[in-house]
Parts: structure tokens; sequence; C-alpha cells
């Protein structure tokens, strides 16, 4: 003989008839959403390394001047002589200009040809001529 169960937490449940499962379906406009997605961070990780790695010397010449290329940023400039820093991506050098040389603009592309200045820093060039 069977014994009945003793609690209602041990009774059998009825079967309960459970609904077919409907597929989700994703939205129209996920798929072209997610591509742009991924070419912006592509994008944005090309540039964000070529700016971080770019160089404002471009090349050094054999008898030790070098072209310098990139955005200039006066220093301290006057009507005898300018002093300033071009950039390029996260790095930038100064650069002393010969007496009488006309400033660059503010934020201009510049190139320059200098030589080294090492009395003045490790990244220091007095410019061979005006820009």
């Amino acid at each position: 003989m069977e014994n009945p169960p003793s609690a209602p937490e041990q009774a059998p449940r009825p079967a309960i008839a459970e609904e077919p499962a409907t597929p989700r379906r994703r939205p129209v406009w996920g798929v072209p959403v997610v591509v742009i997605a991924v070419v912006v961070i592509a994008v944005l990780f090309v540039v964000g390394f070529t700016g971080l790695f770019a160089n404002p010397v471009k090349s050094t010449n054999a008898d030790g001047t070098a072209t310098l290329s990139g955005s200039f940023e006066p220093y301290t400039c006057n009507s005898t002589s300018c002093d300033g820093y071009i950039s390029a991506g996260a790095r930038s050098v100064f650069i002393v200009f010969p007496a009488g040389c006309t400033p660059p603009a503010r934020d201009a592309t510049i190139t320059v040809t200098g030589k080294p200045a090492p009395s003045l820093g490790n990244a220091a060039y007095r410019a061979t001529a005006c820009s």
C-alpha cells in the first residue's frame, strides 16, 4: 500500500502545457549598426596609433641637419626672434629661428631644416633658415 504525501510540497503537480517558444528575431537595423560600429572603432584605432607614433623629425641628413615638419606652436616670439615647438602627433621638438625671421602663424603646418642644439636640450633644433 502506498502512503499519501504528508506535505503539500510533496504532492504531485499537475502537468502544465507549455506553449511553443517563438524564435526571437533581431531588429532589422541591428546588423548595420554593428558593422558601422566596427568600422568606426577600426578607424579610430588607426588614427590613434598614427597620432601617437608620428614624429616631427622627418629625416636626418649626412651633414647633421634634420628636416622638421608639423604644426607650429610659438613659445616666445618678438620682433627680433622666435622660439617655439613643432608638433606631430604626441611628439614635439623645440625650434629656434634665426634673428629677423617672420614667425609662423600659430597651428600653421611648417617644414624647416635645422641643426640639433644640444645646449637647449635633447629635442631642440636651430633653424638654418626662415621657413
